[in-house]
């Protein structure tokens, strides 16, 4: 069974191929989840299992695009998403994103390891140069584990979210292959 299938393995989390049992269950409830959407564009409006499931579609059809299921080591229950998107295979970048949609699951370092898999695999197996993100900049949180696992900051795009109605600023980050080969050393 696919969902048996660590694709990347950490201490604490493994990630395997999302599939569309994942959407049906805990995916959509957190993504209609104000305090697991707090920060993120989503959760605007109430989600519909069809457009999740045009997500998954345009996603597995990708090149562009690669996502896992986040999984606890030891129960194998799915706990957030994860992935590289619009991956540019000529100038070796791509926008790193991830979701750890199980509140139970906060708090444990479990986003971090998932970063830091993910990472290594762009880095290591895809042969990207540059993984980027953006971040709410209110995402305290967020900020404080983006920068332990090594991305820098860049920049700021000013007032580019609307959430809670207010207007917030995103921080642009990334971290390059050679700011992770010297983290190895």
């Amino acid at each position: 069974m696919i969902a048996d299938i660590k694709f990347l393995a950490g201490k604490n989390v493994f990630l395997r191929a999302l599939t569309r049992e994942d959407l049906k269950g805990p995916m959509l409830k957190w993504t209609d989840d104000d305090e697991v959407t707090h920060y993120m564009y989503r959760g605007w409006r109430p989600s519909r299992l069809d457009e999740l499931e045009k997500d998954f579609e345009t996603t597995v059809n990708s090149d562009k695009d690669i996502e896992f299921a986040v999984c606890a080591q030891d129960d194998g229950r799915h706990i957030g998403v994860a992935g590289l998107h619009e991956i540019d295979w000529l100038t070796r970048n791509t926008e790193y994103r991830i979701m750890i949609g199980d509140k139970t699951a906060w708090g444990k370092g479990y986003g971090q390891e998932t970063t830091a898999l993910v990472v290594k695999y762009a880095f290591e197996k895809l042969n990207m140069n540059r993984v980027g993100l953006g971040v709410n900049a209110q995402d305290a949180r967020a900020v404080k584990s983006y920068k332990k696992s090594g991305f820098v900051k860049e920049g700021v795009l000013r007032q580019v979210v609307f959430r809670n109605s207010a207007y917030y600023d995103a921080i642009c980050m990334s971290i390059l292959r050679s700011e992770y080969e010297d983290s190895k050393k």
